[in-house]
């Protein structure tokens, strides 16, 4: 049990790494800040398995962090949050670009 829960730890770090890559890049292009669907929908095309709840929470994660920020309102469909122009903070931007490995954050 300890081994299966250290693994989705070590999972969840290195998402929460993609996310803040994926963020950085898209900014970089000067493209539209993300939704937590574009960012469920790119993870996926990359070859990570995780549902989009999971992105929500990892996204929610990043917040707590103080590495990113973005605006969440319900769906009026299905009474689930969506989260919009996901961007990064001045802390995240920071932590980002020295592309250092922490806790709660993986590069590797």
């Amino acid at each position: 049990m300890a081994l299966e829960a250290e693994r989705k730890e070590i999972l969840a770090r290195r998402r929460r790494g993609i996310i803040l890559k994926l963020i950085r890049e898209n900014h970089e292009g000067q493209e539209q800040r993300y939704t937590d669907g574009e960012l469920w929908a790119m993870l996926l095309r990359i070859g990570q398995t995780v549902g989009r709840l999971q992105v929500v929470t990892l996204l929610q994660d990043l917040q707590v962090l103080d590495y990113i920020d973005f605006k969440s309102q319900p769906d009026e469909e299905d009474g689930k949050i969506r989260l919009t122009e996901i961007m990064l903070t001045s802390v995240g931007l920071r932590f980002y670009t020295r592309h250092k490995s922490n806790e709660d954050v993986s590069f590797n």
